[in-house]
């Protein structure tokens, strides 16, 4: 061969740089630094990202408990050391965090309080360090805010006639009928009267009586109870001095003035708690006129003590509620028998009776059209009155307490029966959207009523 055609000679630096197949696994060195470095990247900002999470959540817990402390104290804007406190409180249990800075910035209005809570935290990193950054930066923020507490008055319209004198549950009324000669479910509270029909004292052998002496609870009981309770709830909910006054009145075919509104609810003298003692069954004449229920007299009644609310943002303008618990049945005193007050309130001359120290507003004069007789009238509630009263802004809240069915009472049967089915329909229409609530077999007068008051309390606080 020709010397100018021989091959070069490779020597073994040249062979190595030339063999290929020593690449892959430099390249795989290479690459598996990339691929831990993202890796440890992902877990450091997964970290981070998690006790950002946290960190959000402590945020929004110590704007919310500022708020809350400066609603409980009348909107004063929040001390920002103690915003911080709360912060670090809440974050307390995150190691390795700093905290450059913590911000609150407050603002305040006539009727509400806003805050905010912003934060800036450093989180160290672990694989990310390799490529020289020590830290990660987070930061959030949270805003809280609350209106202002309401100055409310509450008006409790309580249902207290005869019909109230109904066995509390079906035991109690087994057993009341039980104990009556003609097997009666009603405790009819009735006096005794001269020859004159004058009051001459309280009978002693009525069914109110043997309904006591039989340990037999009445709905009227369970209201008294029940709206004793109210006050008590009232005091546990108040978030500043006289929040809430609160008035007692009961009906039947007249209106009786249990409480006018008092801002002394359990404490004091007179309170609304102690003088609720004074809700009672009304008194059924026997051979008389039976003190009936006429939703005429007691929502026109009330409407006239009613004044116009105001917003609740003043003591002197506060908003209002009117609560009203009853059957539904309206037994009404019309044409001759109305417009009298309480025809069988004279008491005889020398009689040691005392009057129950209740005002009195008489029963207003009817013109509708008897059923049962010429004087008397069973029917539903005619909604126009609580209209008028919801034209006002008095928002309205009813709590039907329904008819045990009593199927043995034959007045029951003929008058009662018949409605029945009309009697919520109208009663809801007396509400306002929201606040119409009904007993159920597992929820009481009692439990009721606490449930129409936080209802009440959660719209007032929702209302600009």
């Amino acid at each position: 061969m020709h010397p100018r055609h021989r091959l070069p000679h490779i020597g073994p630096l040249q062979e190595f740089a030339g063999d290929r197949r020593a690449n892959v696994a430099i390249i795989f060195s290479l690459c598996m630094l990339t691929i831990m470095l993202l890796i440890g990247a992902t877990v450091d900002y997964s970290r981070a990202l998690t006790l950002r999470t946290k960190m959000n959540v402590a945020a929004d817990s110590a704007a919310l408990a500022a708020v809350s402390e400066s609603i409980n104290g009348n909107l004063a804007k929040p001390n920002k050391s103690q915003v911080r406190g709360f912060f670090n409180a809440f974050s307390a249990d995150f190691p390795g965090v700093t905290f450059p800075t913590i911000d609150v910035k407050s603002t305040t209005t006539a009727t509400s309080i806003s805050t905010t809570v912003s934060y800036t935290a450093n989180v160290p990193t672990t694989f990310m360090q390799i490529a020289g950054l020590k830290s990660i930066s987070i930061h959030g923020s949270a805003t809280a805010a609350a209106n202002k507490p309401k100055y409310v008055d509450f008006y409790l319209l309580l249902d207290n006639s005869p019909s109230m004198g109904l066995g509390a549950t079906a035991t109690d009324i087994t057993k009341l009928q039980a104990l009556t000669p003609d097997n009666c479910a009603f405790a009819c509270h009735m006096h005794t009267f001269d020859s004159q029909g004058r009051i001459t004292g309280n009978s002693t052998t009525d069914y109110y009586t043997i309904a006591k002496k039989g340990g037999v609870q009445t709905r009227i009981d369970v209201l008294r109870t029940a709206t004793k309770n109210l006050t008590d709830s009232a005091v546990a909910a108040t978030q500043m001095p006289n929040q809430f006054r609160m008035g007692i009145y009961t009906f039947s075919d007249i209106l009786q003035v249990i409480s006018s509104p008092l801002t002394n609810l359990t404490t004091g003298s007179p309170n609304v708690k102690s003088l609720a003692d004074n809700i009672d069954l009304a008194y059924a004449y026997y051979d008389q006129r039976d003190t009936q229920t006429s939703f005429e007299t007691a929502l026109t009644t009330m409407n006239d003590i009613m004044p116009s609310p105001g917003d609740g943002t003043k003591q002197i303008a506060p908003s209002a509620f009117l609560f009203i618990v009853t059957d539904g049945v309206q037994d009404q005193p019309v044409m001759s028998a109305s417009g009298k007050g309480d025809v069988a309130d004279a008491i005889a001359p020398g009689s040691t009776y005392v009057d129950p120290g209740v005002e009195v507003r008489p029963n207003l004069y009817s013109n509708a059209v008897g059923n049962v007789s010429s004087k008397r009238l069973i029917s539903v509630l005619t909604t126009s009155y609580c209209d008028i009263i919801k034209q006002k802004n008095i928002r309205i809240a009813v709590l039907y307490t329904p008819y045990l069915p009593v199927t043995s009472n034959a007045f029951y049967n003929q008058w009662v029966a018949p409605i029945s089915t009309q009697i919520p329909v109208r009663l809801q229409a007396c509400a306002s959207p929201g606040f119409y609530f009904q007993i159920t077999p597992t929820q009481g007068i009692n439990e009721a009523m606490q449930a129409m008051f936080q209802a009440a309390l959660s719209q007032t606080r929702l209302t600009n």
